[in-house]
């Protein structure tokens, strides 16, 4: 597969703008395929901010270019998670990363794209998905608007705490500067989408995502980096191995009948362990407190075989 490029917010903007009055559709999604609303209220609470649906596609290579989530968002995502970033960001990747055929299997590590780029995807997308909002093509209702997006970083506490990702999440948490550095290389034709409002803070939530094997504690200290540093919610992505080895094989093949899938002993050995998340979460419980955030955790995420 071509090497991943991002697209130019100019480029982007005329495409949702010709396709929609020409063909009524964008990024080729037909005006059929929009969420077109309903008539209960599928509004959720998330961490205190209200997000008109509960439904988002999860950090994967889908939700780290702006006109995907843009896409999303026109099916009725609004809780939305970013692709995780790390402070390696020069990886090369086997394509393709995910094969989800039944199983979901994945063998990718973390972004295709560099840490400035995905800095700009994610503006683009938080633009696109408010002039969306304003240009309104399913004709929704007010309250069906709302949307939320949710950060996802890894791997380590050294990477979290390095100045390339610290950066990079000031940068999100407000993010006047880049808004009007896209706004202000629109050509003239398009300069008037300058008028559409954007709030400058993108996100204030976080998601954690550690490699297997990170010690417990360099996962506490991390959620507590982000909480008191980066005045953010804290989602702690847990991993299956949680419930030990005997337990998930019951799980998995017993009862599930999933026989080809072959553990990896060692990870159970040196994960987090039950016992040990419901510890750590009333010490973070506490810290979150005390800032005025939040703690939350996301089950499951990855499982080595």
């Amino acid at each position: 597969m071509a090497e991943l490029v991002p697209l130019p917010f100019a480029h982007l903007l005329r495409r949702v703008l010709v396709e929609w009055e020409r063909q009524r559709r964008i990024f080729d999604l037909p005006e059929r395929s929009f969420w077109a609303g309903s008539p209960l209220d599928l509004s959720v609470s998330f961490h205190g901010a209200r997000a008109a649906t509960g439904v988002g596609p999860a950090a994967g290579p889908h939700s780290q270019l702006a006109q995907n989530i843009a896409l999303s968002w026109l099916a009725g995502a609004r809780v939305v998670e970013l692709k995780t970033i790390q402070v390696a960001d020069r990886l090369k990747l086997p394509r393709p990363c995910i094969d989800a055929t039944n199983v979901g299997y994945n063998v990718e590590w973390s972004q295709e794209l560099r840490l400035e780029e995905s800095l700009l995807e994610y503006v683009k997308a938080w633009v696109l998905v408010h002039l969306l909002a304003s240009l309104n093509p399913a004709r929704l209702r007010p309250s069906e608007l709302s949307t939320l997006f949710d950060l996802s970083v890894g791997y380590s506490l050294a990477g979290i705490r390095s100045e390339p990702v610290w950066r990079w999440l000031d940068a999100l948490r407000d993010a006047r500067p880049l808004i009007a550095r896209l706004f202000n290389e629109l050509p003239p034709d398009l300069a008037a989408i300058a008028d559409v409002a954007v709030p400058a803070r993108v996100s204030d939530c976080v998601t954690l995502s550690t490699f297997h094997g990170c010690p417990a504690g360099e996962i506490e200290a991390i959620a507590r980096h982000l909480l008191e540093r980066h005045d953010v919610h804290v989602i702690i992505k847990c991993n299956p191995t949680l419930l030990g080895h005997e337990t998930v094989a019951t799980l998995l093949g017993d009862r599930l009948g999933y026989d080809d899938i072959r553990l990896h002993a060692p990870a159970f050995a040196e994960d987090l362990r039950f016992e040990d998340l419901l510890d750590m979460l009333g010490r973070l419980e506490e810290v979150a407190k005390r800032v005025g955030r939040s703690i939350g955790v996301k089950l499951t995420n990855t499982l080595v075989v």
